[in-house]
């Protein structure tokens, strides 16, 4: 039977400085070791301690000051009547650590990133796919519209496909998380895109994708809106595509078709493969692409490349890139 090795956990105790209880590692809580890094040690005023010193006095000391003042002015003092405190000091309440830097709870609207005291902002009202009822059908077919030319000074904040919009918006970033600089973001974005849309138009990626990201808003957050609504197509090129066929550039014609065949299987997945991550594909035919361009120069096909080619390839590599590249060629050898 397998023996694990013991892993040593550091059980519960008191900080030498503060003398406060609870987990941490080492022999000083996480707040006396910053303070012991910025202060010089010697005698404290009040308990005699040698330990590291602000204004002569430890922070045991600083930490029972605290607590007296706040006990007379019913909330926490700042420092300068916590510093007048600290020669009345004649005995210590001991503490868990982390109890004097609790955050404090508070209904203020600062926790949501708004102004202290101002209301949070309500959620948008429920809305649905806008009823077009009567309607001019289109003479020609829909022409790419140039959103570039749209300011969000200009945008219809009152059309009913925005309300739609924005109340999908909340939905997902309730379900979500997006932060509020992201749905604010969203909104934006939401409000440019759909000026002056009309039912059954299509909102295309390459028609938004460089006006929202000249506006610095954030294009996959309001794509997932439009698609939520099902009036977006997705027509961008997929960045593999190009990138596969500048690396089987200057492959003889038997080579790079084998080639390309393994590239495809090992990104899709074949009747006895499972599909690779991308960033794993890329990577495996970066590895081969120099012996295949040094193979090509001889051979027009795949299987003509012998065992011993390989070998005497291998031969001019070393280390991790030896070991690298015979894991790829084995694979698509395979």
């Amino acid at each position: 039977m397998a023996r694990f090795p013991k892993v040593y956990v550091k059980p519960t105790d008191s900080c030498e400085s503060c003398l406060a209880w609870g987990n941490f590692s080492g022999r000083l809580c996480p707040t006396c070791y910053m303070f012991d890094r910025g202060h010089n040690t010697a005698a404290c005023t009040g308990c005699r301690r040698i330990q590291p010193l602000k204004w002569n006095y430890c922070r045991l000391c600083w930490c029972q000051a605290r607590l007296s003042a706040k006990n007379v002015a019913g909330h926490p003092a700042d420092e300068t009547d916590v510093r007048d405190r600290l020669a009345a000091i004649r005995h210590h309440q001991l503490f868990f650590v982390g109890m004097h830097y609790r955050r404090r709870r508070t209904t203020s609207a600062r926790r949501h990133g708004g102004r202290r005291g101002a209301p949070r902002k309500p959620p948008p009202a429920p809305a649905w796919l806008p009823d077009p009822g009567w309607r001019q059908l289109p003479l020609f077919a829909q022409i790419p519209r140039d959103y570039s030319r749209l300011a969000l000074a200009d945008a219809d904040l009152a059309s009913p496909w925005l309300a739609w919009a924005k109340y999908l918006a909340h939905r997902l970033a309730e379900t979500r998380g997006w932060g509020r600089n992201i749905r604010f973001a969203v909104n934006r974005g939401l409000a440019l895109v759909l000026t002056g849309y009309i039912e059954d138009d299509v909102i295309r990626h390459t028609e938004i994708f460089a006006p929202l990201r000249a506006l610095d808003l954030p294009v996959g957050h309001t794509v997932t809106v439009l698609d939520e609504m099902g009036i977006f197509e997705d027509d961008s090129e997929p960045a593999f595509e190009p990138w596969l066929a500048e690396r089987l550039e200057g492959l003889a014609p038997g080579i790079r078709s084998e080639t390309e065949r393994w590239t495809r299987i090992l990104r899709d997945g074949g009747p006895r493969s499972l599909p690779r991550r991308e960033g794993t594909v890329w990577l495996y035919l970066n590895r081969v692409r120099p012996a295949l361009l040094e193979w090509s120069n001889r051979y027009d096909h795949l299987r003509e490349v012998t065992r011993d080619d390989v070998l005497t390839y291998i031969k001019t590599l070393h280390g991790h890139q030896r070991h690298d590249q015979l894991v790829a060629l084995r694979s698509l050898f395979t």
